[in-house]
């Protein structure tokens, strides 16, 4: 609180020489000789100053106090705007990074980490965010353009592209500096459905091979589930309702981070349950073969289908084709599209649609995959009958 009220102020007299009064604040009053009273505001930087507000009682002490205020808070943001705009651009990227981690999946926030620390943090990481050019970004471009790999460019210039955007936002830097900079953009190669004699021969082929018999329950479970290998590969027996016949997939393992509750058919039951022999006491269904904490590779299928078969590889084909196999072919078979969408977990794009969409189709995708599983579990037992 100042120091004077108002009725102090008009009681005030004139004396022989003028004179100040400090209120608080840096706000003062200037009493002159002749009688007059006017409020100053004393500011310190650059230089040592008085500046006139008004004079009183034209101007009320209320009134010069808000004034004074009004005039800190100014100074305050851009003291504030000048220390963001000092800021490095790894302190300002690690605030981003914790203000979407929470919208994506733990397997997409560790790509993100990966590529700050490797694709560039080592090239702009310790520069003062403000300071970074499209030269820079440029620069940075360079390595990841050299070992031919334009997929992780475009997904590096879209995570700097939220950083600048990010950091606009927050006084740290006035322009981005990415949006001067192009790279190339791959052609989209969607995953290759296989028809029906094609998947007949992979799991002939597969089954018979000296392949872990871990690893081909671990294969029959990704195309029975239709799920994405991360999404079944870190499934936990906790995870499983053996009894409701379902498996629910928490927010954090999917790629939308909504999660999932698929239908378990009976074939789907009786592999996670001959899984058990595999997995000993691990919490994990698919647990690692040298770490019983951790789970699975997640890479252990694709290499295990694809390495000894160069006929898939000829038609693109990876395991993550299973879904748009099973996708197409339950299509052919006259199953509505909502059922086998909701089933791959995509999100609908008609947002009015998705709002009304509130029952997930528990029981059809029920029936579905259950139809789906016993045309797998005919192929697999036809495989293993040779």
């Amino acid at each position: 609180m100042g120091k004077l009220t108002a009725t102090q102020i008009k009681n005030l007299k004139s004396d022989k020489k003028d004179y100040r009064i400090h209120d608080g604040n840096g706000l003062y009053l200037l009493v002159r000789k002749t009688g007059t009273k006017t409020f100053l505001h004393r500011i310190r930087k650059p230089k040592d100053t008085f500046h006139k507000i008004g004079a009183f009682p034209a101007v009320s002490l209320a009134e010069a106090r808000s004034f004074v205020a009004a005039k800190q808070i100014r100074k305050d943001q851009v003291e504030s705007a000048i220390d963001r705009i000092d800021e490095k651009f790894r302190d300002v990227a690690e605030k981003w990074f914790d203000s979407i981690q929470a919208k994506y999946s733990d397997e997409h926030n560790r790509k993100i980490r990966v590529s700050l620390e490797n694709d560039i943090y080592p090239y702009i990481g310790n520069k003062h965010i403000a300071a970074v050019t499209s030269k820079d970004v440029y620069l940075l471009f360079r390595p990841l353009e050299e070992r031919g790999a334009p997929t992780m460019a475009v997904k590096v210039k879209g995570w700097l592209h939220s950083i600048f955007k990010y950091a606009i936002r927050n006084l740290n830097c006035e322009t981005d500096p990415t949006l001067s900079v192009d790279v190339v953009r791959p052609q989209i190669q969607h995953s290759v459905a296989l028809n029906d004699a094609q998947l007949k021969r992979l799991f002939n082929e597969f089954e018979n091979s000296t392949v872990q018999h871990r690893t081909k329950i671990a294969n029959r479970l990704l195309v029975l589930t239709m799920l994405r290998t991360a999404e079944l590969f870190k499934t936990k027996y906790s995870d499983i309702d053996f009894d409701k016949k379902i498996l629910v997939i928490g927010p954090e393992r999917m790629k939308r981070k909504i999660a999932h509750v698929v239908p378990l058919s009976d074939y789907a039951i009786e592999l996670f349950n001959e899984m058990r022999q595999y997995s000993g006491d691990s919490e994990y269904v698919f647990p690692h073969p040298r770490d019983k904490n951790k789970n699975m590779s997640l890479t252990t299928v694709y290499a295990a289908v694809l390495v000894t078969r160069p006929w898939l590889r000829d038609l693109k084909f990876s395991p993550h084709g299973y879904r748009a196999t099973s996708s197409t072919m339950l299509n052919q078979w006259g199953y509505r599209s909502d059922i086998i969408e909701k089933q791959l977990a995509h999100s609908s794009s008609d947002k009015v649609r998705g709002s009304y969409n509130h029952a997930d189709y528990l029981d059809e995708r029920r029936v579905m995959l259950q139809t789906w599983s016993d045309y797998i579990k005919d192929i697999v037992q036809e495989a293993t009958a040779k």
